[in-house]
């Protein structure tokens, strides 16, 4: 088998791995939104009552979505930087960085998230241990929230990149874009999920077309 031959075969088996990953990893934060409770009180904290009866499932959820999202993030940036080659290929690059750096800081952040919660309703451990916790929000979403941003910010970067090359159709880069609206509404309940279908096709969108180009 030639050296060409063998570049043409593995090329597209990689290509399509991620996109498997990439499609995978939106199906699977699709209920996310669902699953997530909604504090007690309001606001973006948790009391001991909230956390306490459901500390362990508390604990999973959190990094089972911080680990979900360190695959399908990068996964979604490289496959943009795969699918977008000339024309507005240094927006998808420089959006795809910047992705890369937030998914490490929310990544992070998630994880100390659920460690500090369910260390501080643990049992035995005094119920004023998570207000605490709760009044140095600095320290508890000092990764999460600029994390997130990064996340969303190079999100759009690659959008615009996407529109200008024109590589998919043009409904793709667009749905990419509903991932400001995050940052308005509840990410819990129904609303967490309707926000969570656009980013779905999305990413379902950007796995095939980048899988097709692989293949042709």
């Amino acid at each position: 088998m030639s050296t060409e031959t063998l570049t043409r075969t593995v090329a597209p088996r990689r290509v399509g791995y991620v996109a498997i990953a990439l499609a995978l990893t939106a199906l699977a934060a699709l209920p996310g939104g669902l699953l997530w409770p909604e504090p007690s009180g309001g606001g973006e904290t948790y009391s001991y009552a909230d956390i306490q009866p459901h500390r362990t499932l508390w604990w999973v959820l959190l990094v089972a979505l911080a680990t979900n999202l360190v695959i399908n993030v990068p996964a979604q940036a490289l496959l943009t930087v795969y699918l977008v080659k000339a024309r507005g290929a240094a927006w998808a690059a420089v959006g795809g960085i910047i992705m890369w750096i937030g998914t490490a800081l929310y990544a992070v952040g998630g994880g100390l998230w659920a460690s500090a919660y369910y260390f501080a309703t643990a049992p035995g451990v005094d119920p004023s241990v998570i207000e605490r916790v709760n009044d140095d929000l600095a320290h508890i979403f000092g990764a999460l929230i600029p994390g997130s941003l990064l996340v969303a910010i190079g999100t759009v970067v690659q959008a615009v990149g996407l529109l200008r090359s024109r590589a998919v159709p043009r409904w793709i880069p667009v749905l990419w874009l509903t991932i400001v609206a995050t940052f308005v509404v509840p990410g819990n309940g129904v609303a967490g999920l309707i926000t969570a279908v656009p980013m779905t096709a999305a990413s379902l969108g950007t796995a095939y077309y980048a899988w097709k180009k692989a293949t042709v």
